[in-house]
């Protein structure tokens, strides 16, 4: 058995190794807050505005970076579901407008969207499906009027249509 005494300075190391580990981590945190410091943005570079190359906004400033992600997916419910286009919320007028004149795009460090993005750490998974270009920088708007009207055949295309039903199932090799 332990005794009273022996379980007093135990606890009291414990107490005293507590109280030290406390102070160091407090003592950490002040000094990586504090290393920020000599930075005027701050730890995260502040948002880059391009001027936009159009003539006005659809609306003001203020309610397009409040409301812009609720117009999109409005703008986009409407396309897919009903079959309604518009051109009003679209985004490809939006990357026409607001690309970047130096790398013709709304990513990048100093992309439109991206740098906005980046600063408030909200995930920007529109481009994995869209071009970050304007249409008239792509390649199907680049090649001649007779090709466009052809539509090609894309490799998943032929990848799909290579597939046997029969021996696999249905299943892709």
């Amino acid at each position: 058995m332990v005794s009273l005494a022996k379980l007093r300075v135990v606890l009291n190391w414990q107490r005293g190794g507590l109280l030290a580990a406390l102070l160091a981590l407090g003592a950490f945190a002040t000094a990586s807050v504090n290393a920020h410091e000599s930075t005027p943005a701050g730890r995260v570079a502040l948002p880059v505005h391009a001027e936009a190359s159009g003539d006005k906004c659809v609306r003001d400033t203020s309610y397009m970076k409040r409301h812009h992600m609720d117009e999109l997916k409005h703008h986009r419910k409407e396309t897919m579901r009903k079959g309604i286009r518009t051109t009003e919320f679209s985004l490809q007028g939006c990357i026409n407008c607001h690309a970047d004149k130096k790398t013709n795009s709304v990513l990048g460090k100093e992309g439109f969207c991206q740098s906005c993005h980046s600063y408030a750490a909200v995930k920007l998974d529109c481009f994995e499906c869209h071009a970050s270009k304007p249409k008239a920088a792509t390649a199907l708007s680049s090649m001649p009027a007779s090709s466009a009207d052809t539509p090609a055949i894309m490799p998943q295309q032929v990848q799909a249509e290579s597939v046997d039903l029969n021996s696999t199932g249905g299943v892709r090799k």
